[in-house]
């Protein structure tokens, strides 16, 4: 520092010239990091903003060359020879620098490389100006990874205030359809509906956005060729050193595959809710009509009871009658023998009981046919008590399977209540799942196609 001061105070004559240089030197050496280097790199002398940056004490650094705080694989490096004849030759040199520190920990400083010129313009040393930027450039360099990994997982697009692209990275690229050279320079309006296009609700949009207020929600979009695209999405206004809004920034990602399997989804429920509606109210109608069956049935039964009844009654009295024959059938052949001792009494009378054996004769021979139609009645009355009994049987088992139609008419009833009240759970379970679907499907995405 002393020997550069001199160097400014020799152009000089004036002593005022001189202490207005060696109060910029100064001030300038309170603000920035100051190291100053012989043309062949070795270092004369550092100011104490760069000793505190790098580390060292001044002596670690007098005398030593300026490669021991850059990076090994640099210090043989062409370029790093290329800079050092490049300041030799008296070329001035700028950028952001990284450096290696005492515990070789990673500086990045902002700096310039100043060849220092003697009396007749030729360079004798160099004078570098720094500022230690390392957090700064650490902080840069997490939001640009930060940044690259949200463009990795997410659709990007930038607008000016306008609406009109400035670029698109690959994955909102890959979701749209388009290519990137299709799309910038074109309006935001490309990627909506075209009757939204127009639309107040889309003008307030994008006045919003360019005042600086942000937007985010699930939003319905168009893709190349017109297909339907769904993006959860932000947009996000970029402020500048101003405050101001100079560019939005759109993260988005694609989940146009969910929201078309939850519509579809959504729809399938939606019918099968209409289908056990249906289900349980035909469930219920068959109930219904097994129920009217099952009391006909019931009725029936107690017919076929009553009818058995009666047949039993007419099979009772059949067999009275058939009783009644038989004694009828025995007073006729009583008859027939007083009738025929009757004629032998008369013969022995000889002329006397002539008439009284005509008489004897009718009544054995009126004895003989009410025998006849006696016998014939009794076959008949017979006849049909056998086929009274075998009609009592049938009635009889017609009764029993009434009976077991009825029991099985009841078991359906209850089967078919059942299935109803197991239809109307169903149907109320299915609805509860529909809500559901429908409250997450709002919940999650707030829907807002307009914008």
């Amino acid at each position: 520092m002393k020997s550069l001061l001199q160097f400014f105070g020799s152009l000089g004559g004036r002593s005022n010239r001189q202490a207005d240089l060696r109060g910029q030197l100064a001030a300038i050496s309170k603000a920035q990091a100051v190291i100053e280097f012989r043309l062949d790199g070795t270092i004369l002398h550092a100011n104490e903003n760069f000793l505190n940056s790098v580390g060292y004490r001044l002596e670690e650094l007098q005398n030593q060359h300026h490669s021991m705080l850059v990076e090994p694989s640099e210090r043989e490096s062409q370029q790093y020879r290329q800079f050092w004849q490049k300041l030799r030759r008296g070329e001035y040199d700028e950028g952001l620098y990284k450096r290696i520190g005492k515990h070789g920990n990673e500086i990045w400083i902002q700096a310039t490389y100043n060849p220092i010129m003697d009396a007749r313009g030729r360079p004798f040393k160099v004078v570098k100006y720094a500022r230690d930027v390392t957090h700064e450039q650490r902080q840069s360099a997490d939001f640009a990874g930060q940044i690259a990994a949200i463009s990795k997982a997410q659709a990007v697009i930038e607008f000016d205030l306008g609406g009109h692209i400035l670029f698109a990275n690959h994955n909102f690229l890959a979701a749209t359809g388009y290519t990137l050279q299709e799309i910038v320079g074109k309006h935001h309006r490309i990627f909506v509906e075209e009757r939204q296009r127009t639309s107040e609700a889309y003008k307030r949009f994008w006045q919003q956005l360019g005042a600086g207020q942000y937007d985010s929600g699930l939003y319905r979009r168009v893709g190349k060729g017109g297909r339907e695209l769904w993006l959860q999405a932000s947009y996000s206004p970029i402020l500048g050193q101003d405050q101001q809004p100079f560019k939005i920034v759109k993260y988005a990602s694609d989940l146009t595959l969910q929201i078309q399997a939850s519509q579809t989804l959504q729809s399938a429920v939606s019918g099968l809710s209409q289908a056990l509606k249906e289900s349980a109210l035909n469930a219920q109608h068959a109930s219904a009509l097994v129920q009217s069956t099952a009391s006909i049935a019931h009725k029936g039964g107690e017919v076929m009871n009553d009818v058995v009844k009666k047949m039993s009654a007419i099979n009772d009295s059949a067999r009275k009658i058939a009783d009644i024959i038989g004694v009828i059938d025995g007073i006729t052949f009583q008859t027939n023998l007083l009738a025929l001792n009757a004629a032998v009494e008369a013969a022995r009378a000889g002329e006397q009981g002539r008439g009284f054996a005509v008489v004897a004769g009718e009544v054995r021979n009126l004895a003989h046919r009410s025998a006849i139609s006696a016998r014939e009645i009794k076959t008949l009355i017979d006849d049909s008590v056998r086929e009274i009994n075998q009609g009592s049987g049938f009635v009889t088992n017609a009764g029993g399977t009434m009976q077991e139609m009825v029991s099985s008419m009841q078991s359906i009833t209850g089967i078919m209540d059942t299935i109803t009240r197991a239809s109307h759970d169903q149907n109320a379970g299915i609805e509860q799942v529909n809500d559901a679907i429908k409250q997450l499907d709002h919940s999650r995405t707030g829907k807002r196609p307009a914008a």
